[in-house]
């Protein structure tokens, strides 16, 4: 090939590095889908001390057979929760969904004690949360929600493995160009563009790109099965 035509080739490999980091971010394929919906959770008061404001809540659904009442304590430098139990427990794990002032989700938690009395450990919380939703895990071995984020979907996996690997491909054709034409010079540059290292090179770019896209998929639907059979799922908190 000319140097032209690997010019032309750079150039565009640019664009659609560009086009597909901007679909990409439009995209989200993995911002977070929740099993439940945010609960505008029933308000009982406000609980004023010297060194902090205690704002008290009924938990909702199926939640409220196992933990009662939850209580989000606010103090100068920091944000915790405290939950009522309506019984003492063996064993119960629950999560602590966060929202912001904007319900909008900014982080969750799950939470496993043993041998629990009437409350709940201190849970430390998002200094930006403003309410948040408590769903039961599993109490006594009996599990009742797996997980409160749904695992991703082939298809988005396989999608964003796919963006993901021609992104690495395109940015590393684009890199490779760059620093032939601008670093080597034209006196180097030109003779290496025609030399079959120059092909060894794009060929494994191309070679490291499917491998990154097998990886992804295969990690992606780890994660997957492990949400599946009661780990923590996590993708972004958008």
């Amino acid at each position: 090939m000319t140097v032209f035509i690997w010019r032309l080739l750079s150039a565009i490999s640019a664009a659609l590095f560009l086009a597909l980091s901007v679909l990409s971010l439009c995209l989200r394929l993995l911002k977070n889908v929740y099993y439940h919906d945010f609960q505008d959770d029933e308000f009982i008061k406000d609980v004023q001390t010297e060194s902090s404001k205690n704002s008290i809540y009924f938990t909702s659904g199926e939640t409220r057979k196992y933990i009662k009442k939850y209580v989000i304590c606010k103090t100068l430098y920091d944000k915790f929760l405290v939950c009522n139990f309506n019984e003492n427990f063996k064993s119960i794990s629950y999560f602590v969904v966060q929202y912001s002032s904007r319900k909008s989700v900014i982080g969750v938690l799950r939470v496993n004690e043993q041998a629990t009395g009437d409350s709940s450990k201190v849970i430390a919380l998002n200094r930006r949360c403003a309410r948040v939703n408590v769903i039961i895990g599993a109490v006594d071995d009996v599990v009742i929600n797996n997980d409160v984020i749904r695992p991703l979907s082939v298809n988005k996996i396989r999608l964003h493995a796919f963006i993901k690997s021609a992104l690495l491909f395109l940015g590393l054709f684009v890199i490779r160009h760059a620093v032939i034409e601008l670093i080597a010079g034209k006196n180097y540059s030109v003779p290496y563009l025609k030399n079959l290292f120059n092909y060894i090179a794009v060929i494994a770019s191309a070679a490291f790109a499917v491998f990154n896209y097998f990886i992804t998929v295969k990690c992606f639907r780890r994660k997957n099965v492990k949400g599946l059979s009661g780990g923590a799922l996590e993708y972004d908190f958008l």
